[in-house]
């Protein structure tokens, strides 16, 4: 296996090597945790799914390169094989932000603070120097990939295959497609995770580290300020999204070149798609990919589509509002 950068190995070759299987949580990539003497490993195994094009392991590389180059606290990539889907990286424990946020001991407003600092230190950092090449699964966030990838993922994934709702495109294409025009963006200006959760952020050794990054692309910020706050995993109660959401916009106003009242129309709209897209993800890998962990988290990211939807957006968007109350009505469990 080539290296990107060399593991320093301190243990002498006698030393036996231990291998553990680590969970990959929704991916279907693998993860094995590897020790010798004093040395921690992680080795990734990800099948490759494009044989001519880029593919999801050279977006890895690319990106994570591009990220740990800029500064963002990534694991290290330390040799890699991304045609046969090979890569050890830097071990950063097992304790992610889900966890974290969980222990009696943190302050939880302090440790998304942090988190906040993170996510502005992404926005500003990664755009220089990111380009359309590394992304393999398009390069904008536009309103076309909302419609299709997440809006409409929402309605087959969830609403069809998960509850048995009976609704079709056209019952919500005018909803849709006013969400998505406002969500999406056409500019390739800012960069975004576009996956940035509790269970995607390590706290390894006092440090933030991020990971899960192959897919990021061009488009708007707000979308992963809402995909941190409004995150059923940890689920911050409303007076904290709303002042970390003050705190990222105070942090990083000067370098996003939109006003207030704009960043906060983006944020009203990712958000909402970004609810709608953790449900469809729910029911997707709770029950055609049958891992019935993800459908404890269901009906905590139902309640935060109620505030959204019973509130701010109340008006805006008549037949997701119907679609909602069809799916209060029949109070499906997913214990």
């Amino acid at each position: 296996m080539p290296a990107v950068e060399e593991p320093a190995v301190s243990s002498a070759d006698h030393d036996p090597v231990c291998v553990t299987s680590l969970c990959g949580d929704g991916s279907d990539r693998r993860f094995y945790r590897i020790r010798r003497g004093a040395s921690r490993y992680v080795l990734l195994i990800s099948p490759r799914r494009n044989g001519a094009g880029i593919d999801e392991n050279d977006s890895y590389l690319l990106i994570g390169k591009h990220l740990f180059c800029r500064g963002i606290p990534v694991p290290r990539i330390l040799a890699a094989e991304p045609r046969r889907g090979c890569f050890l990286i830097e071990d950063v424990g097992d304790y992610h932000l889900q966890l974290g946020a969980k222990r009696p001991a943190w302050n939880i407003g302090v440790l998304y603070e942090r988190c906040i600092g993170l996510l502005v230190q992404v926005h500003r950092k990664v755009p220089s120097g990111f380009e359309e090449d590394f992304c393999f699964d398009t390069p904008l966030y536009d309103p076309l990939f909302v419609y299709r990838r997440e809006l409409e993922y929402f309605r087959e994934a969830f609403l069809v295959k998960t509850i048995g709702l009976e609704i079709s495109r056209e019952d919500l294409h005018s909803d849709f497609e006013h969400l998505a025009e406002e969500a999406g963006v056409r500019e390739r200006k800012m960069v975004i995770h576009r996956d940035f959760q509790s269970r995607n952020i390590m706290i390894h050794r006092g440090r933030l580290r991020l990971l899960d990054f192959q897919g990021m692309r061009f488009g708007p910020p707000a979308y992963d300020l809402a995909s941190l706050l409004v995150d059923p995993y940890v689920s911050l109660p409303l007076w904290l999204q709303d002042g970390l959401a003050r705190l990222y916009w105070d942090s990083a106003k000067s370098f996003l070149g939109v006003t207030r009242a704009q960043f906060m129309q983006s944020y009203a709209s990712t958000r909402l798609c970004r609810n709608l897209q953790i449900l469809g993800a729910y029911g997707f890998l709770g029950i055609v990919k049958g891992k019935r962990q993800f459908l404890q988290y269901i009906p905590k990211a139902l309640e935060h589509l109620c505030v959204w939807l019973d509130g701010p957006c109340r008006n805006r968007f008549p037949d997701l509002r119907r679609t909602l109350d069809m799916i209060r009505s029949g109070a499906k469990s997913f214990a």
